[in-house]
């Protein structure tokens, strides 16, 4: 007799994904020693804020089906497969996740696969939670800084409005990343990337959402302080940004990397001075 595990694999597994993404399950179907037909079903179970909210479901075969469910509307996809002897077949599952969904929204489909003579059956579970993403934004050159700060004050703003509605309204931007070495983007964690374009309408510098998501890895480098002494080299001018000396031209004459201090000796004094500031307080220059 085959065996009831072997005879199929239900590649679904429990993942996070954001907002109006594709997920594809693909079921392989074996080869059967004899001819067979088989049922293959898939259902869900929703755990949401809002029951209104659809998913959508669709399977490749020769009869391609798409349905749409929800808690208020939930409906199984079935597709039929009849294998020949020593025959292998591939159906795919795709599932798409809302668009308005929140975060932490989870549906548990169940993919059920059965011959009809009863003899084969197997039935696997997974579960998809919704989940924030990250994306890049283009803004013109310099003004990475204004963009971000814009963005989240006029995030903010549509928020409080869209909280007059709903009361579980969240901000649609969670955090925004303007790394300082990044020239021309800007990165953001969001739920719903579709509105972010709409909320950032008239926000003098940005220049729309590039499309796709961005791995976290990708950017986890810049969210590691460097030491304010990177990058600062003995010998090098340097203008004074803070404290007494404010705005004076000034040398590097040594590094203190434990205490993140320098000592500049002003350059524009009748006296050589050295000073010892911390490394904030001091902007490098361009000296060509």
């Amino acid at each position: 007799m085959e065996n009831q595990v072997e005879f199929v694999d239900i590649n679904g597994n429990d993942s996070s994904v954001g907002c109006g993404k594709t997920v594809e399950v693909p079921v392989i179907l074996r080869e059967s020693q004899i001819k067979r037909k088989f049922e293959i079903t898939l259902s869900v179970d929703f755990n949401q804020v809002d029951k209104l909210v659809e998913w959508f479901v669709s399977v490749q075969d020769q009869k391609n089906k798409s349905i749409s469910v929800s808690p208020m509307d939930k409906k199984d996809l079935t597709v039929e497969v009849e294998l020949g002897e020593a025959e292998s077949r591939k159906v795919v599952f795709s599932i798409t996740t809302p668009k308005g969904g929140y975060i932490g929204d989870l549906a548990t489909f169940s993919i059920s696969v059965k011959s009809e003579d009863g003899i084969l059956s197997v039935t696997k579970l997974f579960k998809l939670t919704l989940a924030p993403i990250i994306i890049a934004m283009k803004t013109t050159v310099g003004n990475e800084l204004p963009v971000s700060v814009d963005l989240e004050r006029k995030s903010n703003r549509d928020m409080e409005e869209r909280r007059m509605n709903d009361p579980n309204a969240i901000n649609e931007v969670l955090s925004i990343l303007s790394p300082y070495e990044v020239k021309g983007y800007v990165f953001a964690e969001v739920m719903h990337p579709d509105r972010v374009s709409f909320i950032a309408k008239g926000i003098k510098g940005f220049k729309g959402v590039v499309a796709g998501s961005i791995d976290i890895e990708e950017i986890a480098h810049y969210l590691v302080p460097k030491p304010a002494v990177s990058g600062l080299e003995l010998g090098a001018f340097v203008e004074l940004i803070d404290g007494p000396f404010k705005g004076e031209k000034a040398k590097i004459m040594s590094i203190d990397s434990n205490k993140e201090e320098v000592t500049v000796q002003l350059v524009e004094s009748m006296v050589p001075i050295p000073v010892t500031v911390k490394a904030e307080a001091i902007r490098m220059l361009d000296v060509k």
